[in-house]
């Protein structure tokens, strides 16, 4: 499988576990609560190490912490909102910075794999 076709399998893996996973419950609650966060974040990140496992990655312990605690610090300061996110629209320019986390992290885990 090329390095393309691995990343696009992680950035379904990551938009599955993101939005229909995710669902509007862990959502709404996801910056009131830290068990929903943990939650949405161990769901994440189970997803996301599921697809790697899959296409013959190894997983190890790092990278299943680091996945989920960068995740849930982002997911943490958009839905609360906090530090910079205050002033942003949380459906515009709050959801990119996010995302744009999120897919970072798949770009270094890949890189980190690959090499």
């Amino acid at each position: 499988m090329t390095i393309t076709m691995m990343f696009l399998v992680l950035v379904f893996a990551h938009m599955l576990a993101d939005y229909p996973l995710q669902g509007d419950f862990l959502a709404n609650m996801k910056g009131k609560n830290l068990i929903v966060l943990a939650t949405h974040a161990g769901i994440w990140t189970g997803t996301i190490c599921t697809a790697l496992w899959l296409m013959g990655l190894s997983v190890t312990l790092t990278d299943i912490t680091w996945l989920c605690i960068v995740h849930a610090i982002a997911d943490y300061l958009k839905a609360k909102p906090v530090w910079f996110y205050k002033k942003l629209n949380p459906l515009g320019s709050g959801l990119l910075i996010d995302q744009v986390i999120h897919i970072l992290q798949i770009i270094i885990l890949l890189v980190y794999k690959t090499i």
